[in-house]
């Protein structure tokens, strides 16, 4: 009987929108994304495609530089939304839509390593043959580790031999076959020296 009353509970929360988060919520924009703002009525509001740049802005008419890194749609969105009404329009109606992922990186003992698009639902399996697959001499001792798009800076100067090393002391960055990796992450497949 509790169980039950919980569970109406939840389902009243999530219906009521108290616990809802949609994909487009939880995804933080970065460089490397294209965007695209739609006011509808207004064209001259309108940009089609915008890359975020590294330096995590967008020069958006009326309104200046917005700073759009680490944020979601919905709060650029918002930010747009409330910039705009009072002094340029009434109620404006705003989308922001991703129109095209920022890449993920596939690196290491790959045939064809280097970025490749991301699509939702993407595993490290899949990222892997994107990039050809593991070379064929590495398939019994290859070991993949992702990283993430915050944490590739401290990796970018080492060789393939200190790479290897570094990941395996650090055993928590191993990364499963059918892990789902997000835009910007980096799979680094390396010989595993056991």
């Amino acid at each position: 009987m509790v169980s039950r009353l919980i569970n109406i509970l939840i389902l009243s929360f999530v219906s009521l929108g108290i616990f809802k988060a949609s994909a487009s919520e939880l995804y933080k924009l970065g460089p490397g994304d294209v965007i695209s703002i739609v006011v509808y009525g207004e064209e001259s509001l309108t940009i089609s495609e915008q890359k975020i740049d590294n330096r995590e802005v967008i020069d958006y008419p009326y309104l200046g530089e917005i700073k759009i890194g680490g944020k979601s749609l919905g709060q650029v969105q918002d930010y747009i939304s409330s910039g705009l009404r009072g002094d340029y329009l009434i109620d404006p109606k705003v989308n922001v839509a991703i129109v095209k992922y920022r890449n993920v990186y596939i690196n290491g003992l790959v045939n064809r390593p280097g970025g490749y698009e991301y699509e939702p639902g993407l595993t490290v399996q899949k990222a892997i043959s994107l990039a050809g697959g593991v070379m064929s001499k590495y398939r019994r001792s290859a070991k993949a580790y992702r990283t993430k798009s915050s944490e590739t800076e401290q990796y970018k100067n080492l060789n393939s031999n200190q790479l290897a090393k570094e990941f395996e002391k650090n055993t928590e960055i191993e990364a499963e076959l059918y892990q789902v990796i997000k835009p910007g992450d980096t799979i680094h497949v390396v010989a595993s020296f056991w």
